[in-house]
């Protein structure tokens, strides 16, 4: 059975016409009221007052602005120049610990480590040394060769003083 209109259509009165009827944010959409997600996107459209009263009690800090800032290094650029460090004061806590693993040797009281085996490439010199540490290592910092020397240790490097 088919039913035929005696009238046209609402929607053809409407052509034309911007919102066809539905007001002037929302659109008739299901998402279009709210205008967008989060604290600061579309915050002009409809949530003006809240960003301002955020933005005057400092939320998350004074200096708080709308959109992308700065840039973020690729992933793969930080890993490639991250250096790996210990400290004199690490390695002299950790030094045991290193001999039961089979990463470092001790005869008699020194102890023998070659830290580029166990992934550090670099010796920093926060702290004091305790034990005999005769340690090799691509590099070092000035304090930790002294600190190392000091207590009666030795730092061969198999790169540059730093």
């Amino acid at each position: 059975m088919i039913i035929t209109r005696n009238f046209p259509k609402k929607v053809r009165k409407m052509r034309g016409r911007r919102t066809h009827g539905y007001g002037k944010v929302g659109q008739h959409r299901k998402t279009g009221q709210r205008a967008g997600r989060g604290k600061t996107t579309q915050w002009k459209k409809s949530k003006k007052s809240f960003y301002l009263k955020q933005k005057e009690l400092g939320f998350p800090d004074p200096d708080w602005d709308i959109g992308k800032k700065g840039f973020k290094r690729p992933q793969d650029l930080v890993r490639i120049y991250r250096v790996n460090t210990i400290n004199v004061k690490d390695l002299d806590q950790k030094i045991d610990y290193f001999v039961l693993n089979n990463k470092a040797t001790k005869s008699g009281n020194t102890y023998n480590i070659n830290l580029k085996e166990n992934n550090i490439q670099k010796v920093l010199g926060k702290g004091e040394v305790n034990k005999v540490i005769n340690i090799t290592v691509n590099k070092a910092s000035q304090k930790a060769i002294e600190k190392i020397e000091a207590a009666g240790g030795k730092i061969t490097l198999l790169s540059q003083i730093e």
